[in-house]
């Protein structure tokens, strides 16, 4: 496709198979009922993204101190998707620029993008850490579906393209301002997105079919 020049992939059950935060919560004491209690809050409107954050925090601290050690235990032993790292470099070799944009943590985005070799990378959310390494706070971009599309169009403006002229694919309601701003949303056919998709494909392998 001429008019393409950057493809963007979301991380999360998408070039991996683990969702990071799930995996976090569950590891640092939080319980999948509350999991999804918080979740459900943050959909209704009961909660704003910036409190449900917080809360999350406050949860970690209550149960016990969290280290950045444990963190990165936990966060680190994704596993990539199958045909992840023949795709990506399938797509590098016909030119196309990749970028990385992921409502997850810094921790294993940075790792992701080293592994396949992606430049272009940005994480919605980071932690900070004390001088001894535990926990003190979780920094956030914000508001994840308003949030990846600014950090796309930051993205096309570093590159000097349009928002029109990339694809973005991905599986989440996170994933939706990026499909409507491109027109170009790919995703998968167990993905609830679909109706917001420009093409849908059966897993990641089938993005040879389109580009």
């Amino acid at each position: 496709m001429d008019k393409i020049k950057l493809i963007c992939f979301d991380m999360d059950d998408t070039l991996i198979s683990q969702n990071s935060w799930y995996i976090l919560n569950t590891t640092l004491g939080i319980t999948q009922e509350e999991d999804q209690q918080m979740y459900t809050d943050y959909e209704r409107g009961r909660l704003t993204y910036a409190n449900w954050v917080h809360k999350i925090l406050e949860i970690y601290k209550k149960r016990g101190s969290v280290s950045k050690k444990t963190i990165e235990s936990a966060l680190l032993k994704y596993e990539l998707k199958v045909g992840t790292t023949e795709i990506i470099d399938y797509l590098q070799n016909k030119g196309y620029k990749i970028a990385l944009i992921s409502g997850s943590f810094d921790i294993v985005v940075d790792s992701v993008a080293k592994k396949l070799n992606i430049d272009l990378k940005k994480a919605n959310t980071s932690f900070v850490f004390d001088e001894d390494n535990n926990l003190v706070n979780i920094d956030s971009a914000g508001d994840e579906k308003t949030a990846k599309l600014k950090h796309l169009e930051s993205f096309c403006n570093k590159l000097g393209i349009q928002v029109s002229e990339c694809v973005c694919v991905g599986d989440g309601a996170n994933d939706i301002e990026m499909f409507r701003a491109t027109q170009h949303g790919i995703t998968f056919e167990d993905s609830p997105i679909k109706e917001e998709a420009w093409k849908v494909v059966p897993d990641i392998s089938g993005l040879k079919d389109i580009l």
